[in-house]
């Protein structure tokens, strides 16, 4: 399933699930749905996956902001389809991945706060679409890279490992790549990606993304958050990934960016302006882990970003933020997480708004109920929501089931 826009739960401890009946080390532990009978491990061996979630979130807006009655909710479910061509047809390196996803309900920004860095990065107007599908090809014992079709950029490029498991979009990719194509609408692309043996990579993507595109729409059509008729989306990021580097004893990474829109568009005096650019840093580090820790376990991290672009055309024009995570606070929680961050917008002074920036404090608790089930509450203070609402205080719930 998509991973980089952050996923609200994540694999439970060792043991028995005790509501989904499921022995720990079965690879389906996780899953409500299990194993199947052991059809779904069958089919694991003979390289088809299929997976399914499903997502909901309440919001209340406690002051401030655009108007805090009533609530509102939204819904995001998922089902997804994986190919390995290896097991399938002998083909080395190959895969193929289609995923069909539906979101109902309100977008909370829009009715609630109005603030520009989307308090909830899951939230958008309602849609039926397939979100993704593409087909992947390694090379060189993995070393090239090739991926086309349908992708969602941000599981790509500019991830802040370190920020999944916030809500607030700014933690995903900074509001200044305001013609990225990721929810609501990835968009048909080529990407080339090289990762040679120790700590380099480099990748370079080209995105068909703007308002023309309807590739895969089946209800509405979110391609109009695009800004542009026409033009591409190309990116290239390089950067580092250590484990255990001299100064820093855990895994972390380093990621720059660049990209480029080639489209018209239009500038806050009415103007048009053909093509845009920006850049973004990143930075994420694992502080903490207990002795003995496998990655991804219990532990300490944090990241850094850093976004900029042209003040002439979005609100926002430059970015920084930071978070904060704890994973398994005590032996008996292993799988909870605690989490804080701020995020800062510099707003552009041709946008005219009566504020010059915009502010977004987060906190969280995840908590893993089952192995396949968890429970968020968020808690999100905005200062300068828009640049010209009263700060806003709203606080999510949030459900995911994984099946």
């Amino acid at each position: 399933m998509k991973t980089s826009r952050g996923q609200l739960g994540s694999p439970g401890s060792p043991g028995l699930d005790a509501q989904g009946g499921q022995p720990a080390d079965s690879d389906f532990a996780d899953k409500a749905t299990g194993d199947w009978g052991g059809e779904r491990e069958r089919l694991k061996q003979a390289g088809i996956t299929i997976e399914a979630t499903f997502l909901t979130e309440g919001f209340y807006n406690f002051r401030g902001g655009i108007r805090t009655w009533p609530p509102v909710g939204s819904s995001t479910s998922d089902v997804s389809l994986g190919l390995d061509m290896e097991k399938l047809c002998g083909w080395n390196g190959g895969k193929f991945y289609a995923d069909l996803e539906d979101h109902a309900w309100r977008n909370p920004t829009k009715t609630l706060t109005g603030d520009l860095q989307i308090f909830d990065k899951q939230n958008t107007a309602p849609y039926l679409q397939v979100f993704e599908l593409w087909y992947q090809q390694k090379l060189f014992n993995g070393m090239l890279r090739l991926k086309v079709g349908k992708v969602d950029a941000n599981t790509e490029f500019s991830v802040v490992d370190n920020g999944l498991s916030f809500l607030n979009s700014s933690s995903q990719v900074s509001p200044t790549v305001f013609v990225f194509p990721t929810t609501p609408d990835p968009m048909p692309s080529v990407n080339v990606f090289f990762t040679p043996p120790g700590l380099f990579y480099a990748g370079f993507g080209a995105y068909y993304a703007n308002r023309s595109d309807r590739f895969g729409e089946l209800v509405d059509n979110p391609a109009d958050a695009q800004l542009s008729e026409f033009g591409a989306f190309l990116i290239g990021e390089t950067g580092l990934k250590w484990e255990n580097a001299p100064v820093l004893a855990n895994a972390g990474n380093l990621k720059v960016g660049f990209w480029e829109h080639t489209g018209t568009f239009t500038r806050f005096e009415g103007a048009k302006q053909q093509g845009t650019s920006g850049g973004y840093g990143i930075i994420d580090q694992t502080l903490w882990q207990p002795a003995g820790e496998a990655p991804g376990g219990r532990g300490v991290r944090a990241f850094l970003e850093y976004g900029r672009t042209q003040q002439t055309i979005t609100p926002v024009y430059q970015h920084i933020g930071g978070g904060l995570t704890w994973q398994g606070l005590c032996d008996c929680r292993p799988d909870d997480t605690v989490g804080v961050s701020p995020q800062y917008a510099y707003l552009s002074p041709g946008a005219g708004l009566p504020y010059t920036y915009e502010l977004a404090l987060e906190a969280f608790y995840k908590l893993q109920v089952t192995r396949w089930a968890t429970l968020r509450p968020d808690l999100q203070y905005i200062v300068h929501p828009g640049g010209k609402y009263p700060d806003a205080l709203v606080g999510t719930i949030g459900v995911r089931l994984d099946f």
